[in-house]
């Protein structure tokens, strides 16, 4: 019965990574504050050995397990995890039993180095979110308490950490990468003061990843949807602040953006940008020469917009607030009515949600600015809560027709 019906192996057990992970983080913390309450009492050479012992140790054990092809690999890259906490102990304890006066972001830049060389060197996901994590404590730690735009964190995150998520398949290495970005991003151009430029900047990133997603769905699906979400976000929130008068006032005018390093801000943002009409370049390319890639009507949309908006934001037309805003108003009102038509054509709930969502938000922004009554403000609501009735009817006409559970 065995040789004819072979008993199944045990798959990826994504339970037990999650929890050996987190019990090695938790484990690695209990004992580091442990040591901390009873650390005047331990002579040097005893806290030397507790140290490096611990690193070395947990080291050893991780390497030893992870070599084995069953479950107990998952619990080596645990120990792994933990060893790289000890590892981070060892440097702020040895920096205080030599009374080490250092830049104190270097011990968190010193930990991320040795927690992407390790994850680097055993491929593992895990040891990369340690990674991506103390990047961003050691950048925004340069940020926030230094003034000090951390150039390096960013390329530490874009050339370290994202080609291990790819490398690795992982979605959510690259979903904490791309938020890291975003961070670092956001803390840069907010240490050099550049509101307007950190607007644009922004909008450029998201307009950039919708179009890598674009590119990379065949290879990498589930990152295709990570940077798709991202970068879908991202353009939204930045589309709906345009639709504000006052906000695309401020937001498009470079020329009246007080900032410390107006240059290196805009060199920032016109990378981005020129980043993202690159890709969108390739993608019009492969979609209408080669015929190699499906694209939607209304992701086109985004890189217009972006040019559209780079547009405004170089000649500093201040008089062109209304304007503004009533362009990026009509493209959401077009993206959220393209979305609710397609979905409940299509029976895609997700979209037909977002477009509602959208729609929503536009006409509770209005709430505020436009309607100058309370029987006008009424009326509108009447009506949007008519269309979602209607939405609703034709969703599930659309699925009862189509075969689908009404």
């Amino acid at each position: 019965m065995r040789r004819r019906y072979p008993l199944a192996t045990g798959g990826f057990s994504w339970g037990l990574i999650v929890f050996a992970t987190a019990g090695a983080l938790v484990v690695g913390l209990g004992v580091i504050l442990l040591l901390a309450y009873n650390w005047d009492g331990i002579p040097k050479a005893g806290k030397l050995a507790l140290i490096f012992g611990a690193m070395i140790g947990t080291h050893a054990a991780g390497l030893a397990w992870l070599r084995r092809d069953d479950w107990r690999a998952r619990l080596g890259e645990a120990l792994l995890v933990l060893g790289t906490m000890f590892f981070g102990a060892a440097i702020w304890l040895v920096a205080q039993i030599y009374n080490i006066d250092e830049h104190y972001p270097n011990g968190f830049l010193t930990w991320a180095a040795g927690a992407l060389a390790l994850a680097w060197a055993v491929r593992s996901t895990a040891l990369g979110i340690v990674a991506v994590l103390l990047v961003g404590l050691w950048g925004g730690c340069e940020a926030l308490d230094f003034n000090r735009p951390g150039h390096g964190a960013l390329l530490l995150v874009v050339l370290g950490i994202v080609p291990l998520a790819w490398r690795n398949r992982s979605a959510v290495l690259l979903a904490l990468s791309v938020a890291a970005v975003q961070a670092l991003l956001l803390l840069n151009l907010g240490v050099w003061g550049a509101g307007a430029h950190l607007f644009t900047a922004s909008l450029a990133l998201a307009v950039l990843l919708a179009g890598v997603a674009r590119l990379s769905g065949a290879a990498f699906p589930a990152g295709a949807r990570v940077l798709e979400g991202f970068g879908y976000g991202a353009f939204l929130l930045c589309a709906y602040l345009l639709t504000f008068r006052h906000a695309a006032r401020g937001l498009l005018d470079w020329d009246h953006a007080h900032s410390w390093q107006p240059e290196t801000a805009a060199a920032v943002g016109w990378t981005l940008f020129a980043a993202a009409v690159a890709t969108w370049g390739w993608i019009a390319r492969r979609a209408w020469l080669a015929r190699e890639l499906a694209v939607e009507r209304t992701d086109w949309l985004l890189p217009i917009a972006l040019l559209y908006a780079f547009g405004l934001a170089a000649l500093g037309a201040r008089e062109w607030d209304q304007f503004a805003a009533w362009s990026f108003t009509v493209l959401l009102l077009g993206l959220a009515a393209w979305w609710m038509w397609r979905g409940c054509q299509q029976s895609r709930l997700g979209i037909t949600v977002l477009g509602s969502v959208v729609l929503t938000a536009l006409v509770a922004a209005r709430y505020f600015d436009l309607f100058p009554s309370l029987a006008s403000r009424g009326l509108a609501f009447i009506l949007l809560g008519g269309l979602f009735l209607a939405e609703a009817l034709y969703y599930r006409k659309i699925r009862r027709d189509t075969g689908g559970a009404s």
